[in-house]
C-alpha cells in the first residue's frame, strides 16, 4: 500500500505555507504540499500601492478589542460573527509570528506597530511592508517550512480530482505536468489553499498563473457561501496590478481612447468636480453599491467606456483639465500637504507620496513618467467561496478550505483582512486536525483510480482549436460588478450545454481540467447570481439589472449568508459576534 499522509496541502501561497508551519508546531510532520508551480499564485504575484495587513491595533494609542474588531468587520453585513471573532482574537498571535519570521512591519521607537486607515474601515488597524506584503509573507513562511520542518514539496502537479468516500476526503488525483501521467496521493486530511477561482473573469487582477480550484471542490461535494460577493476595482491590465491608494490620491487624469486614437477626459460627464472623487477613490478603491453615486461612479464610468470598445488610461504626466490644488476638498488638500506631495503633475506627487508605487511598474518596463497606464474594472478578491465551519472544514469531512478559497467574508471587508485570514484560518485548521482522533485503517483506493485515469489517457487526443476563453470575457461583461439578468441566464444555458458534452480533446490534458474547473465555477456563480437577484437585490460589490432597471437592495438579507451547492440557493441566518465574559478563574480551572 502506498504512503498515506496525515495531511496534504494544495497550493504554495501564504495560507498553504502557514498551515504547514502550524501543523509542524502541532507535531504533525507527515505532510506534503502539492503545487502546480510554487512560484505562481496570487500571494507571490499581486499587490497594490502598499498592500495591507489588517490586525488588532498595536500602536499603543488606539482603543481596540477583539469584539470591536469583529463587529467592525461584520458591519457591512452577510458575515458570521463567530468566525470574525476568531479572526480578531487570533490576529495578534498570527501577526507576531510573521514578525518573528522576518516580515518587517514598521514599528515606532517604543516597539509599537503604527497603522493607517484602509478600505471599508475608519480605524488604524492596517499595516504594510510595501507593495509586496503578501509576497514577502509567502517567502518568509516558505523558508521556515522548507528549511525547518519535514514537509514534502510535490511541485508541477495539478489536482484534477479530490478522492471522496462516504462524503469524506481521502486524497487527490494529480496530473504530473512533467510526465503527463496521473498520480494518486492518499491522505487523512486534504487542505485547499488554492485561492479564488480567478479563471472566471477575463478582466482580473489575479496573475495569469492563478486559476483556483473551486470547480474541483464543487465536484467533490462542497457547498459555497456568499459566492456572489466579489470585490471589483480599478486595475492595470497589461500588467495586472491594483491602482488603489496612492495611485488615486495623487489625482491622475482619466482618459479614454477610441479606435481612431481620439482621446477624451470622460469623468466630466459624471461629476461636477471629478478630482475630489478620484482622490477619495484611493480610500474607497473597491466598487460599492452604496457609493455608486459617489466615488464608485468612477467604476461605472470606466465600465461604460470599455463596453463601448474604447480603451481607458490613467495619465500621470499631466493634471486633469479641471485640476486646481487650492480647490480640492479639505481632506485631499490636507493629505497631500501633510505628505509634502504637492508637485505640479500627478507623477511628481506620486514620487513624493509613494515612490515604490512607480517602481512596481518600472520593473515591468512601464514608465509612468512618460506612458499612460491602461486600466479596467477588474475582479480582485472573492469575499465568499467554499462554505466552512469555524475550523475551516467544509461540508465534506476532512476536507478543509483556507485563505481566499474559503467563504469567509460578506458584502465588504476592511482592506487587508484577506492577509490576516490566510494566517488565522490556517491556525484554526491545523489545531482542529491536531485535536482529531483519526483511525489508522484507511481504505486503499489506488487500484480503482489507477484503472479509471489510465483509461482516460488512452482516450485523450490533442486539439489546438478548443478554446473557452470567450466564457470569461462574457462573465466580465455580464456577470462582473454589473450583472444583467437575461445575459446571465443566456450564458448559464450555454455553459450547461457545454458541460453536457465537454469534449475530452484539448490543447493539453492540463487545459482540459482548467476548463472543466472554470466552467463548473462559472456555472455555480451564475446560478447563485440569478437566485439572489430577486431576493436580495443589488448590494455589496455588485449591481443587479433586470429589464434594464437596477434592482434595489433588500437590506433584510444583510443578516443572512447565501449558501449553494452549485444548483440550489438557500439563505442562512448569520451568528452574532459572541460576548465572552466568563470569569477568569473558570478559564484557569479549565486549563489546569
Amino acid at each position: 500500500m502506498s504512503k498515506i499522509y496525515d495531511a496534504i496541502i494544495i497550493g504554495s501561497g501564504a495560507a498553504s505555507y502557514s498551515v504547514a508551519d502550524w501543523l509542524y508546531k502541532e507535531k504533525i510532520e507527515n505532510v506534503a504540499i502539492i503545487t502546480e508551480n510554487r512560484l505562481s499564485g496570487t500571494s507571490r504575484n499581486t499587490g497594490s500601492d502598499k498592500q495591507t495587513y489588517y490586525k488588532l491595533s498595536l500602536d499603543g494609542n488606539s482603543l481596540d478589542s477583539p469584539y470591536k474588531m469583529a463587529s467592525d468587520i461584520c458591519n457591512a453585513g452577510c458575515t458570521d460573527g463567530e468566525k470574525m471573532y476568531l479572526q480578531a482574537v487570533n490576529s495578534i498571535r498570527c501577526f507576531l509570528r510573521l514578525c518573528d519570521y522576518g516580515v518587517d512591519f514598521p514599528q515606532d521607537e517604543f516597539g509599537g506597530y503604527p497603522g493607517y486607515k484602509t478600505d471599508h474601515d475608519n480605524t488604524t488597524r492596517a499595516t504594510s511592508v510595501g507593495p509586496l506584503t503578501s509576497k514577502i509573507m509567502t517567502e518568509k513562511l516558505e523558508k521556515r517550512v522548507l528549511e525547518n520542518n519535514k514537509t514534502t514539496l510535490l511541485d508541477n502537479r495539478q489536482v484534477v480530482e479530490i478522492i471522496t468516500h462516504n462524503n469524506q476526503a481521502m486524497g487527490v488525483i494529480v496530473l504530473n505536468k512533467e510526465t503527463e501521467r496521473f498520480e494518486i496521493i492518499q491522505a487523512k486530511n486534504v487542505i485547499c489553499g488554492t485561492g479564488a477561482p480567478a479563471c472566471i473573469y477575463f478582466d482580473s487582477v489575479y496573475p495569469h498563473s492563478q486559476h483556483g480550484m473551486t470547480g474541483i471542490m464543487l465536484d467533490a461535494g462542497v457547498k459555497l457561501c456568499n459566492f456572489t460577493q466579489w470585490q471589483f476595482g480599478l486595475a492595470s491590465v497589461d500588467f495586472r496590478w491594483n491602482v488603489s491608494g496612492s495611485f488615486m490620491q495623487v489625482v491622475p487624469r482619466f482618459v479614454s481612447v477610441d479606435e481612431n486614437g481620439i482621446e477624451r477626459e470622460f469623468l466630466k460627464d459624471y461629476f461636477e468636480n471629478p478630482s475630489d472623487f478620484v482622490f477619495l477613490k484611493g480610500y474607497q478603491w473597491p466598487f460599492s453599491y452604496e457609493r455608486m453615486e459617489m466615488s464608485s461612479k468612477i467604476d461605472i464610468a470606466v465600465h461604460n467606456e470599455t463596453k463601448q470598445g474604447r480603451k481607458v488610461y490613467l495619465d500621470y504626466t499631466q493634471n486633469p483639465s479641471d485640476f486646481d490644488f487650492d480647490s480640492l476638498c479639505d481632506e485631499a488638500r490636507e493629505y497631500l500637504l501633510s505628505n509634502n506631495a504637492t508637485g505640479d503633475t500627478p507623477i511628481e506627487r506620486l514620487a513624493k507620496l509613494n515612490s515604490k508605487a512607480i517602481d512596481v511598474y518600472a520593473r515591468q518596463n512601464i514608465d509612468l513618467y512618460t506612458e499612460k497606464l491602461r486600466i479596467a474594472v477588474c475582479a480582485q478578491h472573492n469575499n465568499g467561496g467554499v462554505n466552512t465551519d469555524n475550523n475551516y472544514e467544509t461540508d465534506v469531512k476532512n476536507l478543509y478550505a483556507i485563505g481566499e478559497c474559503a467563504g469567509t467574508f460578506g458584502l465588504a471587508r476592511p482592506g487587508g483582512t484577506a492577509l490576516n485570514d490566510t494566517q488565522v484560518s490556517s491556525l484554526l485548521c491545523a489545531k482542529h486536525i491536531s485535536s482529531k482522533k483519526q483511525k489508522d485503517d484507511f481504505e486503499n483506493l489506488i487500484d480503482q483510480y489507477e484503472s479509471k485515469y489510465n483509461s482516460l489517457i488512452e482516450k485523450f487526443h490533442k486539439d489546438e482549436t478548443v478554446d473557452y476563453s470567450y466564457i470569461s470575457r462574457r462573465m466580465s461583461k455580464s456577470a462582473g460588478f454589473i450583472r444583467v439578468k437575461n445575459e446571465c441566464e443566456d450564458l448559464l444555458e450555454e455553459i450547461n450545454e457545454i458541460l453536457v458534452d465537454l469534449p475530452f480533446s484539448h490543447k493539453s490534458l492540463s487545459s482540459y481540467y482548467y476548463d472543466f474547473d472554470m466552467l463548473l465555477s462559472a456555472k455555480a456563480l451564475l446560478k447563485t447570481i440569478i437566485g439572489e437577484m430577486e431576493v436580495t437585490g443589488s448590494r455589496g460589490g455588485a449591481i443587479f439589472i433586470r429589464d434594464g432597471d437596477i434592482v434595489s437592495e433588500n437590506k433584510e438579507y444583510r443578516d443572512y449568508l447565501t449558501i449553494t451547492d452549485g444548483e440550489k440557493v438557500t439563505f442562512r441566518k448569520v451568528k452574532p459576534v459572541p460576548v465572552v465574559n466568563k470569569p477568569f478563574e473558570q478559564y484557569l480551572k479549565d486549563n489546569v
